[in-house]
């Protein structure tokens, strides 16, 4: 059973219990059956994709016919979907950071 079904089904439980019963449930569920906010995010490590990347992306393609998009990524610092949207014009229109 997941923690998700689990805290409904006290919450459903604590509505058929008596008052003082049902809010202690209420209560533990509350307190104890959520997950934490992180504590951290992780900053990118990747380029942003200016329009200058785009085309050394395209061109370094061109030269390299057997490059794989994980190699591409890996030798301009993007992600991978950034290469896969650049090389298949998904945005043609995107204004991209200058």
């Amino acid at each position: 059973m997941s923690i998700i079904t689990a805290r409904a089904k006290l919450l459903a439980i604590a509505d058929r219990a008596p008052t003082e019963l049902g809010v202690e449930i209420i209560d533990i569920v509350e307190q104890e059956m959520f997950r934490a906010p992180p504590i951290r995010k992780a900053r990118s490590k990747s380029t942003s994709l200016t329009e200058g990347i785009r085309r050394r992306i395209k061109r370094y393609a061109h030269e390299n016919p057997d490059a794989t998009f994980h190699e591409i990524a890996t030798h301009h610092n993007v992600a991978i979907g950034r290469v896969s949207e650049t090389l298949n014009d998904k945005y043609p229109n995107r204004r991209t950071t200058q």
